[in-house]
């Protein structure tokens, strides 16, 4: 075995030599314009006094010092420093931001004092300076100043200290000269503003105003941004992200929007695996751009995946951008003529390199670098079709997205060929000594496989007793199969034909790409396995293991199949699963799932050590800014559980006797055929809602969900409910309920309407529903019973996410 992999490795670095040598032959020089940008110096230097630069809602002052303009190029300044004294501020220009803004800074605005600057633009800013400078000799401190700037601002790492270091390091390293080159290229968007501030409390504080979109990796389509970068301090991370001033005032602005420059098409990628997690690959690209002119076109590829040659049509060599990976290291290609809109073009590109598989010991490797193994355009957003060809070494496997078209040997190399016959959002692959178990769903001939491994990664060995993944994949299959054919009933057919179920060597993680899901190694465990491992916390580990096949399987539907347009979307996407994997368990364990409710509910409630909750952190809109850092985590504890909740509340509200969820599940089966391979927003959903609405959900009584989406989407009000009530004996046994409900701890615009139940003979029978808005008591409810129930209750099937409920016989 050794020795073939030996072999196999040294003809891979053979070839992998030649094909350098030969790529340095044939490769483009580098475009002059971004090499004039990245070595520009200081060329002129204006004193400036009270200078005042507004930016959208940002006003940045330039009190006293002085500002050096760097070295033009194609006749445009676009950079500057700036030393002496300064101050930055910001008004916020909705409600949302100033209490997001309030809770993080303590203060509902930004006044901040800065003593150094570097700025970046493309828009007017070199003409508002000279008109309010005055010139003067060239600033000595400018040198300086510049130097560290790029060296605070050119870099990349593996071990992100803050929220912001890790928005823009990885596959999401920026590079500022490359993004101001196609800010050159594109000016009929309107120009940008980029400035870095050293501060005198904020040691790194970045205003920006792009407006193809401020932090385009989250994806967010907003323009406009405060990001502080705070390693270890509790005010690090986004304090302002919004749309402009304009379109808030004009109420044009959405999250819809979308800044993207071109769109991918399809992929077919050529990849070798060698010394079991080397990789090198060649990769294809179609794509078409969405605007006229473009010529730089930024792709997410690991830092450590070293780009050798990029070609055109024709083979044609083109440039490309790519720093070190320790540095800014984002790959761009830059075009030598301008894009026309609309129009479809093809590049290729060679590279090699490592981290994008670790090796875990045992057979098990675990594949890092799942959207950025390959020269990715617009993950999750796009949807393409791929065409995936992988060589390893032939004792291993590789699953991958798509469906397998055929499988040789070359060497000592096993190959596959893997195609997708729909468009995807995102391709990966799995990789391991695995073995393959596998079934159909005769219901639409639906292929089910499960990949594990006979042995557990070597962070697992040395217990006292044998752990065998494999052994355990039949429990798992079963599990897939039911997922799919319970989701199929509910949701929609699958367009897919196919899913694999891979072990990965995580021990609590686990994520779905189309056609291939990664389950930790512990769900290959049984009961008695995992016991011995985590002990005590067992039980809720067994919550976990139990619930994230159908969550993952149901990523299927929603994330892939219909996604989500950005980040204040996420919980189309993650809510959705998790609340298909409460009726995954309703439909086998519905004991269960009433623990699953219970323990989502203490979970949005639960206090930090900071004495914070998740809901706490602000709306569920609000998706992954809700981490902070007194905080954090609470992405994961709100996004997942409460907008599986939305889901679950506005189910037992179109709920009735008669024909029980199917209203529900009509409109769910709607919204995917109606986005099916799109990306809606948030607002996308509610309009299907209100197109499915009942009377019992216009409590507006205009049509509308607003008041829903204003209680749970925008807003963070958690109701406390009390219900006090009494029994009248009546004649024969009947008796007459009497009571009132009251809502409280909300806002006065807060609506919702709470159900009552009853108890009889251990079956909860809802006897009606009653409106409430603010903070309100209901008037006395009088209903007649045929008997005297057991039990009163007001949630009896989890139907209103609350604060506390309180029912009490008077």
């Amino acid at each position: 075995m050794l020795n073939r992999l030996s072999r196999g490795f040294k003809y891979s670095v053979f070839w992998g030599f030649l094909l350098a040598a030969w790529s340095l032959q044939a490769q483009a020089p580098p475009d002059n314009r971004y090499r004039a940008l990245r070595d520009a110096t200081p060329s002129e230097t204006w004193a400036v006094d009270n200078l005042e630069l507004h930016r959208d809602v940002g006003s940045v002052t330039f009190k006293s010092g002085q500002i050096t303009f760097l070295t033009p190029v194609t006749n445009r300044v676009t950079m500057a420093v700036f030393s002496g004294e300064g101050a930055i501020r910001l008004k916020p220009a909705t409600p949302l931001e100033s209490g997001y803004l309030s809770k993080l800074t303590g203060k509902a605005e930004v006044d901040e004092a800065f003593d150094s600057a570097a700025l970046y633009f493309t828009d007017n800013t070199y003409d508002d300076i000279r008109k309010e400078g005055r010139m003067v000799a060239l600033d000595a401190r400018a040198t300086g100043v510049l130097q560290d700037f790029r060296r605070r601002l050119r870099r990349n790492t593996d071990n992100p200290r803050s929220i912001i270091d890790a928005s823009f390091a990885g596959e999401n390293a920026s590079n500022l000269e490359a993004e101001l080159l196609s800010d050159l290229d594109n000016s009929a968007e309107g120009g940008s503003f980029r400035i870095f501030l050293r501060g005198k409390k904020e040691a790194d504080l970045r205003f920006l105003v792009v407006p193809r979109g401020a932090m385009p990796m989250l994806p967010a389509p907003e323009e406009v941004a405060l990001l502080n970068s705070d390693p270890g301090g509790d005010r690090d991370g986004i304090w302002y992200l919004s749309h402009r001033e304009e379109e808030v005032r004009r109420k044009t602005a959405s999250s819809s929007e979308n800044h993207r420059v071109m769109a991918a098409e399809s992929y077919q990628i050529e990849s070798t695996i060698a010394g079991n997690t080397q990789l090198s690959a060649k990769a294809t690209i179609q794509f078409s751009s969405k605007i006229e002119g473009l010529r730089v076109i930024p792709f997410g590829l690991l830092p450590s995946l070293r780009v050798s040659r990029v070609a055109g049509e024709a083979g044609r060599p083109l440039a490309f951008v790519q720093e070190p990976a320790k540095d800014d290291s984002g790959f761009y290609v830059i075009l030598p003529e301008p894009l026309a809109r609309g129009k479809s073009y093809q590049i290729q590109v060679e590279y090699e390199g490592n981290k994008v598989i670790r090796k875990e010991g045992t057979g098990n490797f675990s594949v890092e670098a799942r959207t950025s193994w390959f020269p990715s355009l617009n993950s999750f957003q796009d949807r393409a079709k791929f065409d995936l060809t992988f060589r390893a070494p032939k004792e291993y496997t590789v699953v991958s997205v798509g469906k397998l078209v055929k499988e040789w040997t070359e060497r000592n190399l096993s190959c596959s060929q893997w195609k997708s016959d729909v468009p995807l959002a995102v391709a990966g692959f799995n990789y391991g000594l695995f073995t393959k178990k596998q079934a159909t769903i005769k219901e639409g001939n639906y292929g089910v496989e499960v990949y594990a491994t006979p042995e557990v990664p070597e962070y697992l060995q040395g217990t006292d007793f044998r752990m065998t993944p494999s052994a355990m994949a039949e429990k798992t299959l079963v599990d897939a199969q039911n997922s799919i054919r319970l989701f199929q009933s509910l949701f929609g057919k699958a367009p897919y034909g196919r899913i694999a179920i891979t072990q990965q060597p995580e021990f609590n993680f686990g994520q779905s790409w189309p056609t291939l899901v990664y389950l930790p190694v512990t769900a290959f465990l049984d009961s008695t396995q995992r016991y011995l491992l985590v002990g005590q916390i067992s039980h809720g580990f067994t919550d976990f293991i139990q619930e994230v096949t159908p969550h993952e399987v149901a990523h299927q539907w929603w994330g892939h199949m219909v996604g989500w347009a950005s980040f204040h979307d996420q919980w189309l996407s993650e809510g959705f699963a998790e609340f298909s994997a409460g009726l995954f368990l309703e439909a086998g364990k519905p004991a269960e799932a009433d623990k699953f409710w219970q323990k989502h509910s203490e979970e949005i409630r639960q206090k930090n050590e900071f004495g914070r909750a998740a809901n706490d952190a602000g709306p569920l809109w609000l998706g992954v800014r809700l981490d902070t850092p007194k905080n954090p985590g609470a992405y994961n504890s709100l996004v997942y559980p409460k907008g599986a909740y939305v889901l679950h509340m506005l189910r037992m509200l179109m709920r009735e006797d008669k024909n029980g969820d199917q209203d529900f599940m009509a409109m769910m089966r709607d919204y995917v055929a109606t986005y099916l391979n799109q990306n809606p927003s948030s607002e996308d959903f509610k309009a299907v809602v209100e197109k499915h609405m009942k009377p019992v959900l216009d409590l507006e009584g205009n049509q509308r969900m607003d008041w829903f989406y204003r209680d749970w989407i925008y807003g963070a009000d958690l109701p406390k409910y009390r219900l006090d009530y009494s029994f009248k004996p009546g004649d024969g046994g009947k008796v007459t309920f009497t009571g009132k409900i009251a809502q409280s701890g909300v806002s006065s615009d807060f609506r919702m309407r709470v159900p009552i139940y009853f108890d009889f003979d251990g079956r909860w029978v809802k006897a009606g529903t009653v409106g409430l808005a603010g903070n309100a008591t209901s008037p006395d409810m009088v209903i007649n019973l045929p008997k005297r129930p057991k039990r009163v209750s007001l949630n009896a099937n989890h139907d209103v996410l609350s604060a506390e409920v309180v029912v009490k016989e008077n």
